[in-house]
């Protein structure tokens, strides 16, 4: 994948479309300070996606945008394009070339691009995923990130690792792996929670369901019995009822004697109520007619007194009408003379009505006329109006075009005047310029040659300094040899001598006697009186293995002094060679040596005075390469094989061997080896010594050749010559660009005054325009002021004739209200003329019947006055006569009450035998209805038919007094028990499982749960091993890239900080140029901490380079001998990737294949102006 091109518009200085072609391996961007270089750094990294305006050098989007200049209006829109092609298949699509672009409008829209479609910021994330090309990638390295790498800000170091190693996507994945992780966390612990509501309710339906069972078992128990306390009750309810018959029969034949009896008697009863009857009925009839006497007296009595108070009543009504009838008379005469007043008075209005009417008609026709004519008047002023409005618009915009004309020709004027004084002033400062230019090159070719002579006595300098640093390092080389030899043969001295001192390997009774101050003797042991070769101390060690512990003494007494002292003591065992022995009996001949066989005799050392022991030890032993073609025909005698590395022995009757102990050969000669050390110690001491200040006396010498480098004044003088460099860069800028605005100036003038020309030649026409529309004008306003005259005058006639048709219509109005008012004040008249003469008729004929009324009542008054004192004699004696019959009836009726009060007596006997018949009858009846509720509880209770259950027989013999004990026992159990949920044994099912399916959910989400938190684990396990990889690739790239920018001497190194948590450690970086034993990284120069960011980013690139990288004046630090390193390393890598530089040095700029220069020759307007500088070698 390469860069191909970038295409800016609108973009800060950018204001024109700019496009530069990136398609080289090196592509250099040059300019002046505040020229808009980096503004194309800029502007690839925000159309790859990124959305830190600070990281833009912005305060705001709308600040991306071409904000205008003096000359030129603002830009609405910023757009940035970048191409690639995709070579390599590196990007994860079919296209060969791929653009993506970026645009924002300043009304705040943005919008991404991808081969010219529109797509968002993730699909750009997402195409770059891996491949180094990020917003915060190290494919883009600015000066300022320097210190970031330096100072790991914000973890730079390792972010830049792991875009190398590429596990982005493994972080995304675990990213995401973590979302779903959180999400099976909440669905678990919701889950949870409903398992917790759900384990409650379940346990409480399961105590309901339980309780529910032993109810319903309680319950069968009591239906059990309630079926047999049915039974037992039946069978007392049917012996009951059997004796309550019996007695029903004997109280029923009691009842029906005494009703015979009372028949009788009733029967004399009635015929002598017969007669009292007919004596009832003469007395009653005697009584009648007595009543009928008293009510006609008592009715003549009432009617004479009605009489006289309803003659009272008519002659009071008879006074009323007539007093009506007197004042009717005069009413009716003046309702007649109101009817006939209203009737004159409706005449006359009507008439008057018709007149104003007519008069309302003549008026409507007139104003319609003169309403006609007042609409043509109106509409013919409003036309001429409109038109009049439409010529001063036509006036008021040729007035404004000669205004803006005449404005436009004093600006181009002026222009015209500030151009021509701009150029004799630029032509001022381009003389004074180039007199600078001249001083300041002649000044900067003298700084050069003092810097020349500086380099050159600096330089010889540090070649002695480097010759001296040379044998320093040799001389450190050696001493730490020297001292890693010394502190070897300290410690296996300290080794042997504790091993020496405590006997180790050996029994204790030899300790014991080595230690005991009673045996006075120096016997030595007999692995200490040897010394051997180190090659054949194992193979020796196997042969003298069982004499290695003795003591060699000079005679028995010695040895068995020991002895002696080791049985007082109880220390075991101990053996001694006596030496005069040796010397006495000689030495035992050694055999002829055979072809191939080294004698024992031969690799060892020892005093004279053992020799004789050595010989009879080791005379007949021979040390052989290997033992394999050893057989016993080749043993001569009682001659030992043994094999050199100690695994084998041969004689000629017996073979040993086997493996070798880690410890093996290190016994004999202890004693020896341990005085060599103490003098090989003495030597290598005295060497160190003699180094140490070989040492001092080089770093003396080294630090007063670095008093003598005067490193501050050529960087001084360096200073001054690039600042004499960029000011005579910026002389010769500042001339070009006063050169190029005259030339700009210059054909601004000739525009201007084309410009002037041509509004010279409008203006005249606008004018002649003008006047046109003026006259027009004049004509139209005096054409206007006629018709409005007119109008006036017939507005006014108009008017005047409205004004008389509302009043007349007004009175008109009036007039029919006044009408109308006569009509129902005429109709109301004479309905009360109607009602008055209606009312007088029938007073009248009242009248002659209340007097009629009069005269009649007057005469019933007086009239039955004699009838009435007849009737009050008849009354006299009627009223004896019905008291003598009255008290005869009595007498009999007496008779009669006493026979029925005999047959009282006997009703009530009857009664008492009813009562007790009906006792039990209700003894019956209740028995009844005990065995119906009996039935309908069974068959309610318990869907138990009670005649079904009869026909079975008893299943206990309980009385029924036990059956009832045990029914209530039950009973109030099922009332302890209360309130049942007879549901709750179905839900209580249904519930559990559901638990069990929310159980089994829980566990799916469990195993989820232990899958992603495996996956996550193989993700990181995946990413650190990458990451571990890529690291340690790094290190090896970064320790080799170091001693190419700097020396082979210097040392440099990458660590983890915590190597067990790879996945969060830092990466700390070492480095140590030649001479400098810096505590941090922040105490290096600003040259060698870029030299050491670029070793780290170039050894990335050696792992995973990325398509492009662009260094944002990141060489500003460095020297021209570092510069040279610096191109030359990145003409390196240019192969695999492309580099876009930003830079003010010139070794860099003659390093690169094309390059771009950045110009402001208008004010605020970046301009490119590019050279290929392939073309010239």
């Amino acid at each position: 994948m390469r860069l191909k091109s970038l295409d800016i518009k609108g973009f800060k200085s950018f204001a024109d479309k700019t496009q530069i072609l990136l398609d080289n391996p090196i592509t250099g961007i040059v300019g002046p300070n505040g020229c808009g270089k980096s503004n194309i750094i800029d502007a690839i990294r925000w159309v790859i996606g990124e959305h830190k305006i600070k990281s833009l050098r912005s305060d705001n989007l709308e600040d991306l945008v071409f904000n205008g200049s003096r000359s030129r209006s603002a830009s609405g829109m910023a757009e940035v394009s970048l191409t690639f092609e995709n070579t390599r298949n590196l990007l994860p699509t079919e296209f060969t070339t791929v653009t993506i672009t970026r645009k924002f409008y300043k009304s705040g829209e943005s919008e991404y691009r991808l081969n010219d479609v529109t797509c968002r910021l993730k699909d750009i994330h997402n195409l770059f995923l891996d491949t180094g090309v990020s917003n915060d990638s190290y494919a883009i390295i600015e000066l300022g990130m320097v210190d970031d790498i330096i100072k790991d800000k914000e973890g730079s170091r390792r972010r830049m690792l792991e875009q190398a190693a590429g596990i982005s996507i493994y972080k995304t994945r675990k990213k995401e792996a973590k979302q779903k992780l959180d999400a099976t966390q909440q669905d678990l612990s919701r889950i949870e929670d409903l398992l917790f509501e759900i384990g409650n309710n379940l346990r409480t339906l399961e105590s309901q369901a339980r309780k529910a069972e032993r109810y319903f078992q309680i319950k069968n128990e009591y239906k059990e019995i309630s079926v047999e306390l049915a039974k037992a009750s039946l069978e007392e309810f049917n012996e009951k009822y059997q004796a309550l018959n019996e007695q029903h029969e004997i109280e029923q034949d009691k009842k029906m004697k005494i009703e015979t009896e009372i028949s009788g008697d009733e029967a004399v009863i009635e015929a002598n109520k017969v007669k009292l009857v007919q004596k009832e009925q003469e007395l009653n009839g005697l009584q009648k007619q007595f009543n009928e006497l008293v009510n006609r007296i008592r009715q003549l009595e009432s009617d004479k007194k009605l009489a006289a108070q309803r003659l009272d009543h008519l002659q009071d009504r008879e006074k009323s009408l007539n007093q009506f009838l007197g004042n009717a008379g005069e009413q009716l005469k003046q309702l007649k003379e109101s009817i006939a007043f209203a009737e004159q008075q409706i005449t006359v209005e009507a008439e008057s009505l018709q007149e104003q009417r007519d008069q309302l008609e003549n008026l409507r026709n007139t104003l319609d006329e003169k309403r006609e004519t007042f609409d043509i008047k109106k509409r013919k002023l409003e036309e001429e109006r409109h038109n009049l409005q439409q010529f001063q618009r036509r006036q008021f915009d040729a007035e404004k075009k000669v205004a803006v004309a005449d404005t436009s020709v004093m600006n181009l004027q002026r222009s015209m005047q500030q151009i021509q004084e701009e150029k004799a002033q630029r032509a001022l400062q381009i003389a004074q310029l180039n007199r600078e230019k001249q001083d300041t090159d002649a000044h900067l070719q003298q700084k050069q040659d003092d810097l020349q002579a500086l380099v050159s006595r600096h330089e010889a300098i540090k070649n002695k300094i480097l010759e001296s640093q040379e044998q320093l390092e040799s001389l450190r080389a050696r001493s730490v040899e020297e001292n890693r030899k010394l502190d070897a043969r300290r410690n296996e001295h300290d080794l042997l001598k504790s091993l020496v001192d405590s006997l180790e390997g050996y029994p204790d009774s030899i300790k014991f006697l080595k230690k005991n101050k009673e045996w006075n003797s120096n016997a030595p042991l007999l692995s200490d009186i040897f010394v051997a070769r180190d090659e054949y101390r194992t193979a020796l060690e196997y042969v003298l293995d069982s004499y290695l512990n003795y003591y060699v003494v000079k005679d028995v007494q010695e040895a068995a002094q020991a002895v002696q002292l080791l049985e007082s003591h109880k220390k075991g065992k101990a053996n001694f060679f006596l030496l005069d022995q040796f010397g006495a009996g000689g030495a035992t001949a050694a055999s002829e040596p055979q072809e191939g066989l080294v004698p024992a005799m031969s690799v060892i050392q020892v005093d004279e005075q053992y020799k004789a022991l050595a010989q009879h030890l080791l005379g007949h032993v021979y040390i052989a390469e290997s033992t394999d073609n050893v057989t016993g025909a080749t043993v001569h005698n009682n001659n030992v094989i043994i094999e050199k590395s100690g695994k084998t022995l041969r004689g000629k009757y017996n073979l040993g061997g086997g493996s070798i102990g880690l410890f093996e050969g290190n016994k004999i000669g202890r004693a020896k080896n341990l005085e060599r050390l103490a003098s090989d110690i003495e030597s290598l001491t005295t060497s160190t010594a003699q180094l140490k200040q070989q040492i001092s006396e080089t770093q003396t010498r080294i630090t007063g050749f670095n008093q003598e480098l005067n490193d501050r004044a050529i960087d001084q003088a360096r200073n001054e010559i690039n600042k004499l460099s960029n000011q005579a860069i910026n002389l010769g800028h500042r001339i070009e660009n006063y050169e190029q605005l005259n030339l700009t100036g210059e054909k601004r003038l000739q525009d201007l005054q084309d410009q002037f020309a041509e509004l010279q030649e409008g203006i005249s026409d606008t004018r002649t325009e003008l006047e046109e529309i003026t006259e027009q004008l004049q004509s139209l306003q005096a054409a206007i002021q006629k018709a409005a005259e007119e109008f006036a005058a017939v507005e006014q006639d108009f008017n005047m004739a409205t004004q008389q048709y509302n009043n007349q219509n007004i009175q008109h109005t009036r007039q029919q209200s006044k009408i109308e008012n006569l009509k129902q004040e005429f109709s109301f008249r004479n309905n009360q003329l109607t009602d008055l003469e209606r009312q007088i008729t029938s007073n009248r004929e009242q009248l002659k019947e209340t007097s009629a009324q009069i005269s009649e009542t007057s005469g019933k008054l007086h009239f039955g006055d004699n009838e009435l004192y007849e009737l009050m004699q008849k009354k006299d004696v009627d009223e004896r006569n019905l008291s003598e019959k009255d008290r005869t009836y009595y007498e009999f009726r007496n008779a009669i009450s006493e026979h029925e009060s005999k047959i009282s007596r006997q009703r009530r006997e009857k009664e008492q035998a009813e009562t007790l018949l009906s006792g039990i009858r209700e003894k019956l009846g209740a028995m009844k209805l005990q065995v119906a509720g009996m039935k309908e509880r069974l068959n309610v209770e318990f869907k138990v038919d009670l005649e079904a259950i009869l026909e079975e027989g008893r299943k206990n013999d309980m009385t029924v007094e036990e059956l009832n004990a045990e029914a209530d026992r039950l009973k109030k159990r099922l009332e302890n028990i209360g309130e049942v949920n007879p549901t709750a044994i179905e839900a209580y099912s249904e519930m559990k499982v559901r638990h069990d399916f929310i159980v089994d959910q829980k566990k799916d989400l469990e195993d989820a749960h232990n899958t992603l938190m495996a996956t996550i684990e193989e993700i990181e396990n995946t990413a650190n091993a990458k990451f571990r990889e890529t690291f340690d690739a790094v290190r090896t790239n970064f320790v080799q890239v170091f001693k190419a920018l700097f020396t082979e001497e210097d040392a440099a190194d990458l660590k983890l900080t915590d190597p067990d948590n790879i996945a969060d450690s830092g990466i700390e970086i070492y480095a140590q140029p030649k001479g400098k034993r810096p505590s941090t990284l922040t105490q290096l120069s600003g040259g060698e901490k870029t030299l050491t960011s670029t070793a780290f980013l170039f050894a990335i690139y050696l792992i995973k380079p990325a398509p492009f990288c662009i260094l944002d004046e990141v060489d500003a630090p460095l020297d021209d001998a570092n510069v040279g390193k610096f191109t030359q390393m990145i003409r390196k890598f240019s192969d695999n990737s492309q580099f876009i530089i930003v830079t003010h040095n010139k070794q860099t700029m003659a390093a690169v294949d094309v390059i771009y220069g950045v110009t402001m020759q208008e004010a605020g307007v970046s301009k490119l102006v590019p050279v290929d500088f392939r073309s010239l070698n």
